[in-house]
């Protein structure tokens, strides 16, 4: 990760090889790029951005057998989707690995679950019961990640009711014509 984000951005030839490592047939060298790819989207959300689409694809395609790189995929997905459409994709996913018979793949779905409802509203509800639910789970795993992620999306549901009464007041500062 260190050499990997040591290079100068836009990091273009090893992001190439990111890319192309994810999309090997050789699954222990599919699972370490998954692993990258989802370490440096956590330190730099966004920086995969223009492959999303590919990511999305990829973590609804890699086999059950995968599921330590399908959950890594899902999660570098949620963190560089940035259109409405991309998060709607990875929507159903990351609702079937919240179900997952697998505890680390519940917890990083929770995470990802998380992420897609920072951006999209409608999935807030959704989430923040999951969230609620799973701080009681017993599995550990699961716990910490509801609890870490709980935060986050309190603090962004804060911000977009806050943000919704200035807009609705007429003598919000911010309000310009363009709105």
């Amino acid at each position: 990760m260190r050499d990997f984000l040591g290079q100068p951005p836009p990091r273009r030839a090893a992001i190439r090889g990111l890319m192309a490592e994810l999309l090997s047939p050789d699954p222990f060298a599919s699972r370490c790029a998954a692993d990258l790819a989802r370490r440096v989207s956590a330190r730099e959300p966004g920086i995969l951005r223009r492959h999303a689409d590919v990511l999305i694809g990829l973590a609804a395609e890699l086999p059950p057998e995968q599921w330590q790189a399908r959950g890594y995929v899902t999660l570098a997905a949620a963190l560089n989707a940035r259109t409405h459409q991309q998060r709607m994709r990875l929507t159903p996913l990351v609702r079937s690995l919240a179900q997952d018979e697998r505890i680390a793949l519940r917890a990083i779905a929770l995470e990802a679950f998380a992420i897609l409802a920072q951006n999209e509203p409608e999935l807030r509800d959704e989430v923040m019961l999951l969230l609620e639910r799973s701080r009681r789970a017993p599995e550990a795993a699961v716990r910490c990640r509801a609890l870490r992620m709980l935060p986050l999306l309190l603090a962004c549901e804060i911000e977009a009711r806050s943000g919704a009464g200035r807009r609705g007041s007429k003598e919000s500062p911010h309000k310009t014509g363009a709105e």
